[in-house]
């Protein structure tokens, strides 16, 4: 469990809750891949967002060292490391015959069980951090009631209203040019 606000929203528009992380104290880790394998790089500039990557981790060091784990030569964040994390991301745009924006989010878990089954909740300078990039959010994809086509497949083919946060880049491409989002 955790929180997350989901969103639709584009590379230059993420940069500004990226550079927001970094000034709230957080290191950006992504993945790149590399000799055949994903590894986890880190950057505390803004150079570390590229548009080639739509995932990324905001660290708080302050928290907890950053553990990973590799599994078959591949890595990833440990479990442990989720409490000293946000999870972010930008949308993806698929120009080509089926036109659609893929959605991103950012996510903060509620907290995790150690060895010894005990609960560790999430630290609140991580959920001021959240908070803070959540307003941001919501200044560059603000919501809007949309009219999109529903995901059920018993319902295939019908749209129906729903909020949604996108920015006026999505947007427009919704409504002008008959992208659908997913």
């Amino acid at each position: 469990m955790g929180r997350q606000i989901n969103y639709y929203m584009g590379y230059n528009d993420f940069l500004s809750v990226a550079q927001a992380a970094l000034d709230s104290g957080c290191i950006i880790y992504r993945h790149q891949f590399e000799n055949g394998h994903w590894k986890l790089i880190k950057g505390t500039d803004i150079d570390i967002v590229i548009p080639e990557c739509i995932s990324y981790y905001f660290y708080l060091p302050e928290l907890g060292e950053f553990l990973i784990r590799n599994c078959n030569g591949n890595q990833h964040i440990s479990n442990e490391t989720g409490l000293n994390v946000i999870e972010a991301g930008f949308s993806s745009v698929a120009h080509g015959k089926q036109r659609h924006i893929t959605g991103n989010r950012l996510y903060v878990t509620s907290g995790l069980y150690n060895e010894d089954e005990e609960w560790i909740p999430r630290d609140d300078r991580l959920t001021k951090i959240y908070n803070k990039l959540v307003r941001i959010v919501k200044k560059i994809a603000p919501s809007k009631e949309m009219e999109a086509f529903v995901v059920n497949p018993v319902y295939a083919g019908q749209k129906k209203l729903r909020k949604e946060y996108i920015s006026t880049e999505f947007y427009l491409l919704v409504k002008d040019n008959d992208y659908t989002l997913c």
